[in-house]
């Protein structure tokens, strides 16, 4: 069943991150259109902020914005914030791009990759990816890719 929005990506690629330290992180996708505001404009981090979490300004502060914000929950300090605006109109290719920023902070948490399984007696690590028909999948060399959302039972 293709998904058809970040929406219905997003919670497929949270569940692939239970039992992981980015598990208890807040995980926010924000897409911030000021011409729309609504109760996103709460949301919205600082024109500072984004610079002090990326290192570059937003080109246009006014302009419809597509970030990804992720905060660790314990320490109430933010992990990671990402403008993702070129890929707005690519569900697929942003749920990749989301997956990929997630397994990231993962590996920085475990000092170690993840997620990994043994093939023929070596490790593989699995990484997300755009199968053939633009699903958001994770793959590695030897493996059946896997479905974002059926990671756990891959793992288990």
């Amino acid at each position: 069943m293709a998904k058809s929005s970040i929406a219905a990506w997003l919670p497929a690629i949270l569940a692939d991150f239970a039992g992981t330290p980015v598990a208890d992180f807040d995980v926010r996708l924000i897409d911030f259109d000021p011409a729309q505001p609504g109760d996103l404009a709460g949301l919205m981090p600082t024109v500072e902020d984004q610079v002090r979490a990326t290192g570059v300004a937003p080109a246009d502060p006014d302009a419809h914005q597509l970030l990804l914000r992720v905060t660790d929950t314990a320490t109430n300090s933010l992990d990671n914030m990402k403008g993702l605006g070129w890929l707005a109109d690519d569900p697929g290719g942003l749920a990749v791009e989301v997956a990929s920023t997630l397994q990231d902070l993962v590996m920085d948490h475990l000092n170690t990759t993840w997620p990994e399984l043994t093939v023929d007696g070596r490790p593989v690590v699995l990484e997300p990816r755009l199968g053939p028909d633009r699903t958001p999948q994770w793959e590695g060399r030897g493996v059946e890719p896997c479905p974002f959302g059926q990671l756990a039972d891959r793992l288990a």
